[in-house]
């Protein structure tokens, strides 16, 4: 009888040792699924993330387009002590440039925030606030002032830029066609 009792002692020990195994399996399953929630949620909130940051990029980008849209850029004016780069100094020097009756309005004018250039290096754009002139500048073309070869452009953004240097060859080609006229927009 104690023979049987030990077996059956056994045989019951087993049992409860399968039972705590399967339990054990059973919770581990559980928080798998609880792991399998979470990161489902978590990738829910990067995507949704990933959205609004595109939004506010796009939404940056554009109000930066629209701060620099009435500016233009001046390439070629050398840095050195004989010329001093304040507001009514470059409105002279576009005044003398484009051969106008009376100094244009600037706003502001500085240099980009690239470190001063070397000797021989070439000079830092300026930026200054005139629409007339970017007509002007567009006639003209080849703009020299007491010996400086002036460059005017407007001045866009780099993802601008880009997008627009994309359409070079085309616009060159339509340049060349008789009777075509053609333009890009100024987000394009």
């Amino acid at each position: 009888m104690s023979l049987d009792i030990s077996a059956m002692r056994s045989k019951i020990v087993r049992a409860v040792v399968s039972e705590i195994r399967t339990f054990q399996k059973l919770s581990a399953l559980k928080s798998l699924h609880g792991c399998t929630d979470d990161l489902l949620a978590l990738q829910a909130k990067v995507e949704s993330l990933s959205k609004e940051i595109c939004r506010l990029n796009a939404k940056c980008d554009d109000l930066e387009s629209r701060s620099r849209r009435k500016n233009i850029r001046i390439v070629g004016i050398p840095e050195g002590e004989t010329l001093t780069l304040t507001t009514s100094s470059v409105s002279e020097l576009l005044k003398e440039a484009f051969v106008l009756d009376k100094p244009p309005l600037v706003d502001h004018a500085h240099c980009t925030l690239a470190p001063k250039p070397k000797s021989g290096d070439p000079p830092r754009p300026y930026y200054g606030n005139c629409v007339a002139i970017l007509r002007k500048a567009r006639r003209q073309q080849r703009i020299t002032v007491s010996n400086m070869k002036l460059l005017v452009f407007p001045d866009f953004t780099a993802k601008v830029a880009r997008a627009r240097a994309a359409f070079n060859e085309i616009r060159t080609q339509l340049r060349a066609m008789e009777g075509i006229q053609h333009s890009l927009p100024g987000t394009a």
